[in-house]
């Protein structure tokens, strides 16, 4: 009897999370058009019981009492483009999405995980600390939520952060620093059947650049250049060229600023050689951090993990979260936890609906387990 109780309970975890997850992706949650998903979650923090409100950013914050030092708890609303139209199709223990756009988990998954957590909390009536929860807006063009996260009145100085990155459960040990160059080529244009000593090709800029892309530094570095924009017509020689262009890295502030720098001016020197000039728009999105495995709250969340028999991980990452704003920026003892989500941004996007249910109970137990240390 005990045995079909335990087996109904997980099934009806298992389709309440399914649930929350196929609602979260049904609503449409682009970056700055995060209004209905905002409504979503605020309804259920406030069915839950939590006191919620909006900061100026457009951030949803909910606060629920208890015992020890307050904890945050944090995922983004926002998805990248399309950032609308999901459909997910549920196969077996994975869903994907339908092969017209990418499925939206990044990050729906965190947003569930948190969701689901704080309703089996309830049921449970477990003893938890003070909970913090922030679901932020923007952070797929830039952080910007998390940058605006107004804290000031509960003041976490902990938390976790549920965003993709590895399998599901591995927390990142450090976060790369992300500078986003906007770089502009201008040169002469003129007819190429003329007088070609009259233009200066913006391409001919370009190819005379000594730059490099991919990895530096004994893989420390990353560099990307994402678009790449030149010329009006087949018939004039392009007098603009545009890129877009980022610099993801682990070095520190200054090494940073120096490799920024040098690449800039391999693009600043070809073009004065050819007549032209070369302009940059320079913004540094993300800063880079790296977690003390002896902070209390990853120390406790490792007991959890290999209490279930699980193996707990560690890894390195260039992808940008949240973290980078609140632990990078601002100090904050909070770190990511993945929640498994592959292919993200892509038609080939899944996520398992067990790696989200894993979390869930494990972020539920680590709660537990920090509200009896509490008491």
């Amino acid at each position: 009897m005990l045995a079909i109780l335990i087996w109904y309970i997980i099934g009806l975890v298992s389709e309440q999370i399914r649930s929350t997850f196929i609602d979260l992706t049904a609503i449409d949650a682009p970056s700055k058009n995060e209004g209905a998903v905002s409504a979503y979650v605020t309804s259920r923090l406030e069915k839950l019981g939590l006191e919620v409100s909006n900061d100026e950013k457009g951030n949803v914050l909910g606060h629920s009492s208890g015992v020890g030092e307050p904890i945050l708890l944090n995922a983004h609303l926002d998805r990248v483009p399309p950032g609308k139209g999901h459909t997910p199709v549920i196969d077996g223990d994975v869903i994907r999405s339908d092969g017209t756009t990418n499925l939206g988990s990044d990050d729906t998954a965190g947003v569930t995980i948190i969701l689901e957590a704080l309703s089996q909390l309830q049921d449970r009536k477990v003893i938890h600390p003070p909970l913090v929860i922030a679901f932020t807006v923007e952070e797929e063009i830039g952080l910007w939520g998390a940058k605006a996260l107004d804290l000031s009145k509960h003041q976490p100085q902990s938390g976790i952060v549920y965003d993709n990155a590895f399998e599901a459960g591995t927390v990142v040990s450090q976060g790369a620093a992300y500078v986003a160059v906007d770089l502009e080529i201008r040169g002469k244009s003129t007819h190429p059947g003329k007088d070609l000593n009259a233009g200066v090709n913006v391409i001919e800029i370009f190819r005379k650049a000594k730059f490099l892309i991919g990895e530096t530094n004994n893989g420390q570095t990353r560099i990307n250049m994402g678009t790449l924009n030149a010329g009006v017509a087949r018939n004039s020689v392009p007098d603009n060229l545009t890129a877009q262009i980022e610099i993801r890295s682990f070095l520190g502030e200054t090494k940073l600023a120096q490799k920024v720098d040098s690449f800039q001016q391999t693009f600043a020197e070809a073009a004065k050689s050819q007549g032209g000039t070369a302009n940059f728009k320079t913004n540094k999105l993300a800063e880079s951090y790296k977690v003390d495995p002896e902070e209390s709250l990853l120390k406790a969340y490792k007991e959890v993990v290999e209490k279930r028999g699980g193996k707990f991980e560690m890894k390195e990452t260039f992808i940008a979260s949240d973290t980078n704003a609140l632990r990078g920026e601002r100090g904050l003892r909070v770190f990511t936890v993945s929640t498994g989500v592959l292919n993200e941004h892509s038609k080939d996007e899944t996520v398992k609906l067990s790696d989200m249910e894993l979390l869930t109970k494990d972020l539920v137990s680590l709660l537990e387990l920090l509200g009896s240390k509490a008491q």
